[in-house]
């Protein structure tokens, strides 16, 4: 069945494309639920290699380092993402505290528009931030997501299993940033101290189409027209003296939706003649004629899958001669 974004329960892994060298991996983001601006947001799983949140010690969030970087879509963290899934990203309004725009350092609430940027203070579920509110809690789906509660829900890893400290957008003074500590709870850092992570969070529109129910992993279709993958073999199975007259093919896979089996008994031949098989059914071979000295089984398999990771397994013949 058909469904978006929007349509799951916060808590719940969903796998984006990044590509990174040429090279696409599906990687699991924490789907946190819809935001206050109603745009879905998705949370990274793994952190990201260690970086520092700015180039000097001022800890504004935008126009930061940090910011800049998540933002960029050339060189940036966004450079990973293939047009569609860019097409995806939507800006929403986030909320951070700055200490910087005022003489005597007060605490202000400021908002600007993100694709890409890192939870709040509060957003993480350490409550409100000193000087206000930076956006709803969202550690009931973190909770959900890791089956754990308090501190604990709130700890991230790196892709080799290892707490790692992450960087929040929250400003602790003019100077100093918070972050998540490896044991989930709160603590601050100088801006420019490159020993923590970042774990962004993506913005995507709330009607981005994901793989239908079903599936064991949920995967996002941000073009909105992929909605299956295709997973072929051709191969030779074998080879008797005697003319093949049936067979029984049997099939079996993962993330299958559907299949076309078809089978020949002079696979050796310029042109076989193929059958068609249904899955644990039969087919008649009407080939009479070949070209080789032996008769030649071979078949064709063309499945349809719900997801990237489909697969189909190696297929069970039975073989029935003159």
């Amino acid at each position: 069945m058909s469904r978006t974004i929007a349509d799951l329960t916060a808590g719940v892994a969903i796998y984006v494309d990044e590509i990174v060298n040429g090279v696409t991996t599906h990687t699991p983001y924490i789907y946190l639920g819809v935001d206050e601006g109603g745009n879905a947001r998705l949370l990274r799983q793994y952190v990201l290699p260690t970086q520092r949140m700015n180039s000097v010690g001022t800890a504004s969030y935008a126009g930061c380092e940090m910011d800049l970087w998540l933002e960029d879509s050339s060189n940036g963290f966004l450079s990973i993402f293939d047009a569609d899934t860019l097409n995806a990203l939507v800006n929403t309004s986030i909320k951070y505290v700055d200490y910087n725009q005022s003489a005597d350092h007060t605490a202000q609430v400021l908002q600007i528009s993100r694709r890409c940027f890192l939870l709040s203070y509060s957003e993480a579920g350490f409550g409100d931030a000193s000087a206000g509110n930076e956006g709803q809690s969202y550690l009931s789906a973190l909770q959900t997501f890791t089956g754990k509660t308090g501190n604990a829900a709130r700890i991230a890893y790196s892709q080799d299993n290892a707490a790692i400290d992450y960087w929040t957008r929250s400003a602790h003074n003019a100077s100093a940033f918070k972050f998540v500590g490896k044991t989930g709870g709160s603590d601050y850092s100088i801006a420019t101290n490159g020993t923590r992570a970042p774990r962004p969070a993506l913005s995507v529109a709330a009607s981005t189409p994901v793989s239908d129910e079903g599936a064991e992993e949920i995967f996002l279709l941000p073009d909105g027209r992929r909605t299956t993958w295709d997973v072929s073999i051709e191969m030779g199975i074998g080879n008797s003296a005697d003319r093949p007259m049936y067979a029984s093919v049997h099939v079996d896979g993962s993330y299958i939706t559907g299949e076309t089996l078809q089978i020949c008994n002079n696979y050796g031949d310029a042109t076989p003649v193929w059958e068609t098989c249904s899955n644990t059914g039969y087919a008649v071979f009407t080939n009479t004629t070949k070209e080789t000295t032996d008769w030649e089984i071979g078949i064709k398999i063309h499945a349809e899958g719900s997801n990237p990771s489909a697969y189909i397994n190696e297929p069970i013949v039975l073989i029935q001669v003159t």
